[in-house]
């Protein structure tokens, strides 16, 4: 049997402590979520949609169905648009290998995620009436 000396011992335990540190990183990596797919897209599978900011897309699915679609790039005029166009695949599906088109800019995505409805959109603040003169 051989004996570890002071020094090993200290290289032994710091060797330890990095493995056991990177297992409980490992543990805490998150899962990614699976990707998803809007079928007949092309043929009113999509009903609805709603900005959340120039990378970040909620679509709504004729079927009520919501997902988060996360663009490859920020789409400059995504926040200010009024008509979004919905590119496709040659199967008319629509997923993470799909593009959106807002104005002049295609705008690839890299995730389309199923996730919840969002929540109910902020009413503007109403302007005080005028008074009614008599």
């Amino acid at each position: 049997m051989k004996l570890i000396t002071g020094w090993q011992a200290a290289v032994l335990a710091v060797a330890c402590a990095a493995a056991a540190a990177g297992s409980a990183k490992a543990a805490t990596v998150p899962v990614p979520a699976p990707q998803a797919q809007i079928p007949f897209a092309n043929h009113h599978g999509i009903y609805d949609w709603d900005v959340i900011n120039d990378r970040t897309l909620l679509i709504q699915s004729e079927g009520g169905t919501w997902y988060k679609a996360t663009l490859m790039s920020p789409c400059f005029n995504l926040p200010f648009a009024e008509r979004i166009g919905f590119k496709s695949n040659p199967d008319g599906s629509f997923d993470r290998f799909s593009a959106i088109q807002v104005r002049d800019q295609r705008c690839p995505l890299t995730s389309l995620v199923v996730t919840t409805a969002p929540g109910a959109k902020h009413k503007p603040k109403q302007k005080p009436k005028p008074p009614k003169h008599s």
